[in-house]
């Protein structure tokens, strides 16, 4: 499972040569601010292949079929993860998983651990030599009479020995040539779908202010006690 994650800033010429856009300059005006507790229904950035390039565009996280007809406020299913082993059948998924894949770039995620009121959250990061890494995500796009909503999921898979302890699933994590096969929809995905390498993960508790969605800010992925 995914519910938080952090994106943090992006920007300078490293994030602009990672994110394959040729220039900072060519992110959308509507790319989302920095932000280290990114929820659930919030705007997030995606990359994905336009005219066999990469480009950058925004989505709501939560992904929301094409097929979907009644208003958004009535859209009561959960959708912000999607399980990797299930997402090619599932027809709120088919015809992403077939047609639309994404990058959604990030620096870590939470999770939480411990009975129930009394829950530690952590940060769980993945060693790198990139500025972030990818999720596995993918996207939509719905027509309502406001206008064409688009949206995006994370996939998940089960978790390895890292971070199972913490909650039996995990994200998608890939590294730059899995982000290349994944946007490549005549690849075979299914070597992508697994848990990222156990000696490449780190994590550290960090304090409950992460709880609360209004918190953010850098300082939210500091080891506990730090704030």
């Amino acid at each position: 499972m995914c519910g938080r994650f952090a994106i943090g800033i992006i920007a300078g010429a490293d994030w602009a040569e990672w994110l394959g856009l040729n220039g900072i300059d060519n992110m959308p005006a509507d790319w989302p601010e920095p932000s280290w507790n990114i929820a659930p229904t919030q705007q997030v950035g995606m990359i994905g292949l336009r005219d066999g390039q990469r480009a950058a565009s925004v989505a709501r996280w939560g992904l929301i079929p094409t097929w979907w007809q009644k208003p958004l406020s009535e859209f009561r299913l959960t959708t912000f993860n999607a399980r990797a082993e299930e997402a090619a059948q599932k027809p709120v998924f088919r015809d992403a998983w077939a047609k639309r894949r994404c990058l959604i770039p990030a620096i870590g995620w939470y999770e939480w651990q411990g009975e129930k009121g009394a829950k530690t959250p952590h940060f769980i990061t993945i060693r790198r030599n990139t500025p972030g890494f990818w999720f596995a995500g993918l996207w939509s796009q719905t027509q309502f009479s406001e206008g064409a909503l688009r949206s995006c999921t994370i996939l998940t898979t089960a978790a390895g020995a890292a971070t199972r302890h913490l909650h039996p699933r995990t994200p998608i994590v890939l590294d730059e040539e899995g982000a290349q096969q994944w946007l490549d929809l005549g690849a075979d995905p299914a070597p992508l779908m697994v848990a990222p390498p156990d000696d490449r993960v780190e994590l550290w508790p960090v304090d409950q202010a992460i709880g609360k969605v209004a918190n953010n800010g850098p300082e939210l992925i500091e080891p506990a006690g730090a704030l």
